[in-house]
């Protein structure tokens, strides 16, 4: 009977220290939840705004054949990039297995291909049985870095 006595007594006390108790862990549980949340957004903030800083320095110099009469071609190198494309130089990766193809200048190097629409054109012209594709390596210097490349297979 003092256990009974006890718990009448006591009883809504010790419940009112249990739910007190209870609240503040769930508080530091959910709290610690948050912040881990938090965190993780922040880091991935911090990662998307560092590749954006990175983008608005990288220059992206690729190239299109645009089909012009009677076998005639002209191959424009465009810099789709936010940064200006300095020094652009221009291989051709299979020159040696070239067949049927004539270029009209040496391609290059070009000082600058400024970033939003701007190009640089070159001619070539093709004759009966020529190679189905040109094999191009573009390589530039932009803010972003040095020696910065691309390799494209153009269909002629």
């Amino acid at each position: 009977m003092c256990f009974l006595e006890i718990f009448k007594d006591w009883g809504g006390h010790i419940f009112s220290i249990c739910g007190i108790i209870g609240g503040i862990f769930m508080y530091y549980r959910h709290d610690k939840k948050i912040k881990k949340q938090e965190h993780l957004l922040n880091e991935l903030k911090i990662k998307q705004i560092r590749k954006t800083e990175e983008q608005e320095l990288q220059a992206k110099v690729e190239c299109n054949i645009i089909h012009e009469k009677n076998g005639s071609r002209r191959i424009r190198f465009y810099n789709s990039g936010q940064a200006d494309a300095r020094n652009v130089r221009v291989e051709i990766v299979n020159e040696s297995t070239l067949e049927g193809v004539y270029l009209c200048e040496a391609w290059g190097p070009y000082d600058l291909i400024t970033s939003h629409n701007g190009y640089r054109e070159e001619g070539m012209l093709l004759c009966e049985g020529h190679t189905d594709t040109l094999q191009l390596r573009i390589i530039w210097d932009d803010d972003f870095g040095k020696g910065r490349s691309i390799l494209q297979s153009p269909q002629l």
